[in-house]
């Protein structure tokens, strides 16, 4: 470790890495220090979204194969947990290869395994060493948000910190919480075996959602025997057996389980480092960070990843790396600012529903005038023959007057077996500032799931033909 480096990382999760690997291939000087030696890919590699999309596969997998059974095909046994964690596991391993700190070293990164905290403005300490750099990211990420109730000492409580080393599948899994972690868990215990409860505070589940989304994504996976208790209360446990839930009106009901995920949220927790002695400004001990993803009181110091206090997710991490770098090397009228309005997530639920661009209550708040598109698609092809005809497309127009077929994409969700790869060109056609009419006016393949779109735009415009509109068109045509 030398004595001064162009930039300091601390933390190795998807923030950090994405910078620090990025200014190595520059050619700058990079420190990462990571105080936990098998932290390195954070929370997405070791305990978030390889290891779950990993159980999802799983779970999907078996699923598929009970459905086989409508066919004639007879299924027997039950689920191995050893050999479903042992693929997930390998998945892991698959990737840590190129996100450790031996990989990092033989890339021209220095690692220090050690707590860092600020010693000045430029400057930290790690293993008793004094390190300056002329710019310092903090990417420490954040932890899962704990339930404290009487009783949980004797019920085997998981996050999904701990979730990928069980040791027996659960008989009765109570989920608390029901955002995207606690459902795309409940529905892999459900298909591996479990019998699963999922409870919330809220009065729906993915509150982040249109309700008519939260209601469709419900009953599909009630139909698979998921059971929720919303607008309740855990009270307690019983004897490592049974969980205590009161509703809003005071009642209370005894669930049976034997295991527990929580899945309530995350804590961002800068502890330890100490940002004050960088002058940064602080609120309610944490750091105020500004558009740039710069610290307030130090432009030095600058974040990535969850310490960013902006979305929680890997993608977000990557989107902060993107201005990051691009800022690092751009005078001021081009440095870019840190915006949800082109952002976009998926939960990998079955099916699967997918988010882009401005939501319905952020388009109203700005004043836009727009059109809402409600598709369903029992009557798309695709879906006919591959089974989804539950599946929604909703979208979002601004209005054009002018030309009402091509009024600009503001956002939209869908939701359909692989909702997340069908709206990809819609997140494009978002960032790019495309109207309705670039899709309106495309041949897709026939039947990609994609084509959906097209299908949904021709019903609602064609829906808009006055009877002066068409008195023109055969006036034109003959």
């Amino acid at each position: 470790m030398n004595s001064h480096y162009d930039i300091i990382v601390i933390g190795a999760g998807s923030g950090g890495l994405g910078v620090g690997i990025g200014m190595a291939k520059f050619g700058f000087k990079v420190l990462m220090v990571e105080k936990n030696q098998h932290n390195f890919g954070g929370e997405c590699l070791n305990s978030g979204c390889i290891p779950s999309k990993a159980l999802i596969h799983v779970a999907n997998t078996l699923a598929q194969a009970r459905e086989s059974t409508q066919f004639g095909f007879t299924l027997t046994g039950e689920t191995n947990l050893d050999r479903v964690l042992e693929y997930v596991h390998s998945r892991q391993d698959i990737i840590r290869a190129h996100e450790s700190p031996q990989y990092l070293r033989e890339e021209g990164i220095d690692v220090e395994i050690g707590e860092a905290h600020f010693t000045g403005k430029q400057e930290i300490e790690v293993n008793g060493q004094k390190v300056k750099a002329k710019r310092i990211l903090v990417a420490t990420g954040s932890k899962p948000r704990m339930i404290q109730v009487p009783g949980q000492e004797q019920m085997k409580v998981y996050t999904n910190e701990s979730l990928f080393n069980l040791k027996t599948l659960p008989k009765n899994l109570l989920v608390v919480g029901a955002g995207p972690i606690g459902l795309e868990m409940s529905q892999c215990f459900a298909r591996l075996g479990s019998k699963v409860v999922v409870t919330d505070r809220g009065n729906r589940i993915m509150n982040k959602e249109l309700p008519e989304v939260s209601a469709l994504v419900q009953e599909r996976l009630e139909q698979e025997g998921i059971a929720f208790q919303l607008n309740c209360e855990l009270q307690a446990f019983e004897d490592g057996q049974l969980a205590l839930l009161k509703n809003e009106n005071g009642q209370t009901q005894k669930v049976p389980c034997d295991a527990v995920l929580v899945g309530i949220g995350r804590e961002i927790s800068y502890q330890g480092l100490q940002l004050e002695k960088a002058g940064v400004k602080m609120k309610k001990s944490r750091p105020i960070i500004d558009d740039y993803l710069r610290a307030k009181g130090n432009s030095k110091v600058v974040f990535a990843g969850d310490a960013a206090q902006t979305l929680l997710f890997s993608h977000a991490a990557e989107l902060h790396t993107t201005i990051l770098l691009t800022n690092f090397f751009s005078p001021w009228p081009f440095k870019k600012k840190w915006t949800t309005d082109n952002f976009s997530w998926v939960t990998f639920t079955d099916p699967q529903v997918a988010t882009f661009g401005l939501s319905q209550s952020e388009i109203e708040n700005r004043g836009l005038a727009y059109d809402k598109i409600d598709f369903k698609m029992d009557g798309d092809d695709r879906a006919t023959t591959s089974n989804y005809r539950y599946g929604r497309l909703i979208l979002f127009l601004k209005k054009n007057r002018l030309n009402p077929r091509n009024g600009k994409i503001l956002g939209g969700t869908i939701v359909a077996p692989n909702a997340g790869e069908m709206i990809q060109e819609l997140i494009l056609a978002k960032e790019k500032g495309l109207g309705a009419g670039a899709l309106f006016n495309k041949v897709y393949p026939y039947p990609t799931q994609s084509r959906v779109t097209k299908i949904a735009l021709v019903e609602e415009f064609s829906g808009g033909l006055t009877p002066a509109i068409k008195k023109l068109l055969r006036l034109l045509y003959h």
